[in-house]
């Protein structure tokens, strides 16, 4: 059906003008967002370069503790230390083990044999798998499964 009247000039041009002021709006809501979204971003990044520089700081400052400590433990300092309170080593004839009714040693402790020593380590292949895989190619070749 064809329309009976022509729409007139200003209403033409209030609705294009509508339509590029509802663009313009929209690319501004979506310009804010985007921009709320950076600024969101931009101020974790801030905070999580602060939060490790601080954690450097603190491993650096447990790395002095740690050292720190490790001298006040030493054994010549605690040599010193007890011999400052009046500690002295025991002499053998000072030396008193108590002996209590009914406990007894199960296993002794034996110390784990190094790599290196001469026992047989356990293999990481059963024996069965020596063939290498060249020989395993080369019996397929020749003449079939064996």
């Amino acid at each position: 059906m064809p329309q009976a009247f022509k729409q007139a000039p200003w209403r033409l041009q209030i609705l294009n003008t509508s339509r590029t002021a509802l663009w313009i709006v929209g690319l501004f809501v979506l310009g804010g967002l985007y921009l709320a979204v950076n600024a969101k971003v931009a101020s974790a990044g801030r905070e999580l370069l602060v939060l490790e520089r601080r954690y450097e700081s603190l491993v650096r400052i447990n790395g002095e503790l740690n050292s720190v400590y490790a001298g006040l433990v030493s054994p010549e300092v605690m040599m010193e230390r007890a011999a400052y309170l009046g500690f002295r080593p025991a002499l053998p004839n000072e030396v008193h083990y108590l002996t209590v009714d009914g406990f007894e040693i199960k296993n002794e402790f034996e110390a784990p044999r190094p790599l290196t020593s001469g026992e047989e380590r356990p293999r990481m292949l059963s024996p069965s798998f020596t063939e290498t895989l060249g020989e395993w190619l080369s019996r397929f070749a020749i003449g079939g499964n064996r």
